[in-house]
């Protein structure tokens, strides 16, 4: 499996160029912001130019015991605004989702839909048949795009995180594959 460019009305969706000298101070500006990781367990690691092109570099090298990890960057002309991630579970034929729009110059334009339904789309025509994402219940702006994106709340896991310092919620949402759901029998129907 090749991690395919993506295209939607206004975004372009591709792999990094993977090289020894890649740029990846988009991703550091991203990372060290702390309004873009308010939400996100990134806030609590160290970045640098090596721990990022590590972990670029740990997507898109096919399947390694049982899943496989895709990594586009979202590009609006030729910016990158953020990145999205997708980890599957090729036996379950399951993918967990995770995002970043780093630009919040375009937060609140939709961008953040429009790639995750792009993906969420890729991956159901691959044969996965769920796609799911978890994330804090104070984070309004990723439970409007798995809401926009026709994603449903499946669970709450109380306390799972901590938010400065005191406990928060994880909802967890996913979406089927209509085409994979196989109907339950149920006896004497």
């Amino acid at each position: 499996m090749n991690t395919p460019t993506l295209k939607t009305a206004r975004l372009t969706l591709s792999p990094p160029l993977m090289h020894e000298y890649m740029d990846v101070d988009h991703y550091l500006r991203w990372l060290t912001d702390t309004k873009v990781v308010q939400y996100s367990e990134q806030r609590h690691l160290e970045h640098t130019v090596e721990t990022q092109r590590n972990y670029i570099t740990s997507f898109n090298q096919g399947e390694v015991d049982g899943e496989y990890n895709q990594l586009w960057e979202i590009r609006r002309s030729a910016n990158i605004i953020g990145s999205i991630t997708s980890n599957r579970n090729v036996s379950n034929k399951t993918a967990n989702l995770g995002i970043m729009i780093g630009d919040h110059r375009v937060w609140g334009s939709g961008y953040g839909v429009e790639a995750w339904d792009a993906v969420t789309t890729y991956l159901f025509e691959e044969g996965v048949r769920k796609v799911e994402a978890g994330c804090m219940r104070s984070n309004s702006s990723m439970r409007a795009v798995l809401n926009r994106a026709g994603f449903i709340e499946e669970a709450v896991l109380p306390n799972y995180f901590l938010l400065n310092g005191e406990p928060e919620d994880m909802l967890y949402h996913g979406k089927y594959n209509k085409a994979k759901v196989i109907p339950l029998k149920v006896a004497g129907k």
